[in-house]
């Protein structure tokens, strides 16, 4: 390749390559772009009022699903247990 086709090819496309770099006006004239913020619904979990226990044959074994808490460092998984009620 020739130094005059060198010369002709980089005059032509470099006018082209310098509209594509953004200068400052292009930045402030753009508004900020709002995405929206998924909400996270919390559902906070009934209160199970735990009986003091009874005598073996008068309870009953009932199963606390696992839940997760929110806390103040994230959210926490709890397991399941059981609590015994009359």
């Amino acid at each position: 390749m020739s130094i005059k086709r060198m010369l002709a090819s980089a005059a032509l496309i470099l006018p082209i390559a310098v509209t594509f770099i953004p200068s400052q006006a292009d930045a402030q004239a753009r508004w900020p772009v709002r995405r929206p913020v998924p909400v996270r619904v919390i559902r906070r979990p009934s209160p199970v009022r735990v009986y003091t226990p009874t005598p073996a044959q008068a309870r009953r074994r009932i199963l606390v699903p696992g839940r997760w808490v929110q806390t103040n460092r994230g959210r926490r998984w709890i397991p399941a247990r059981y609590v015994y009620r009359r």
